[in-house]
């Protein structure tokens, strides 16, 4: 069984595109190209698949094809998925891929920012400023939604460590943040 654990948040199924069953999914990462460059650093002819989470459980589908659609979507042609109608059944849907697709290194947690959902948030001068609630990536600078309604820049710039047994992350903000 496919668990939470094994898998990295890759975006939303928005729509269907075409009557053949290609849908469009907005994405939050490059996450198919890394795993895409991570097949071609192995020569692997392993097949990739994307998983959509339906009724709670991560459902895989082949990906016979795909390409980018703008800055942040993907057109995403699956195998089984060949009418308009069984397209719109995915819609709405969240899609991942599998973390094993991207990385090789068991030590390399591969974290997205959605991960991090529950890590206490410790600054090195401040000390403790809270726990991450939600990220919010609406918009060009993704933020970090704590508790008690800070926000605060996420920013692989600011971060000093990720402790992700503790599930503790520890930063390094600019004056005047807080």
């Amino acid at each position: 069984m496919i668990t939470e654990q094994d898998i990295v948040f890759l975006g939303t199924c928005a729509r269907t595109h075409g009557n053949r069953g290609e849908v469009q999914v907005t994405a939050t990462r490059a996450l198919l190209e890394e795993a895409e460059d991570k097949r071609a650093e192995n020569a692997s002819d392993k097949p990739l698949f994307v998983l959509f989470e339906l009724d709670r459980i991560f459902t895989p589908f082949r990906l016979i094809d795909w390409r980018s659609k703008g800055a942040d979507s993907y057109l995403l042609r699956l195998a089984g998925v060949d009418t308009e109608a069984y397209a719109q059944r995915l819609c709405g849907n969240r899609v991942f891929l599998l973390r094993e697709d991207l990385t090789d290194d068991p030590d390399d947690p591969l974290l997205t920012w959605d991960d991090l959902i529950g890590y206490e948030v410790v600054d090195v001068a401040a000390g403790k400023i809270g726990i991450v609630k939600e990220v919010d990536d609406s918009t060009l600078n993704t933020l970090l939604m704590l508790e008690d309604g800070t926000i605060l820049p996420a920013h692989e710039d600011l971060i000093e460590e990720i402790d992700t047994e503790g599930k503790r992350l520890v930063v390094n903000l600019p004056e005047g943040i807080l």
